[in-house]
């Protein structure tokens, strides 16, 4: 973690996508990231001039073989539609690659209009819809779930 917790959390809180809640559960996942040396949590970012423009937060699923979550993806909002998010991912999956010839990974969003970009984001790099449950953050505010088989011969996005 090369910057501190409030340049993540400052970012993440420019998307103005995010509740004070998920914002505070972000802080406690960094926290745990920064001070728990056996956390199952990793972190990439992605800078601009040395500034932090974005980062991918994930790690392994509890309880699986070989399933991955991406838990936070967060482009700030002045260099959003710029490639960042798709670069992120990318060396997501790279990262994953090298732990392990095979692997899946899970993400889960929501289907808030502001939240439109990220849904075509990753469909375009292959994240299939696997799911979607009614009304889970709130009435009206479906999660949809996204899931990615990867391997070391399938490397193209």
């Amino acid at each position: 973690m090369k910057y501190e917790i409030s340049k993540y959390l400052d970012i993440t809180r420019n998307t103005e996508a995010f509740t004070e809640g998920e914002l505070d559960t972000l802080k406690e996942v960094l926290e745990d990231l920064r001070h728990n040396n056996k956390t199952s949590y990793n972190l990439l970012e992605e800078e601009i001039d040395d500034k932090l423009v974005g980062f991918a937060l994930f790690g392994r699923t509890p309880l699986t073989e070989f399933t991955w979550d991406i838990y936070w993806l967060i482009v700030d909002k002045s260099f959003q539609g710029r490639g960042i998010g798709k670069s992120l991912l990318i060396r997501t999956e790279e990262f994953i690659r090298e732990k392990m010839p095979r692997a899946a990974i899970k993400l889960e969003t929501s289907t808030r209009k502001k939240y439109s970009a990220a849904r075509g984001l990753y469909k375009r790099v292959k994240f299939q819809e696997a799911g979607k449950l009614p009304n889970f953050y709130c009435e009206g505010d479906d999660m949809i779930i996204f899931y990615k088989e990867i391997s070391a011969q399938n490397k193209n996005m």
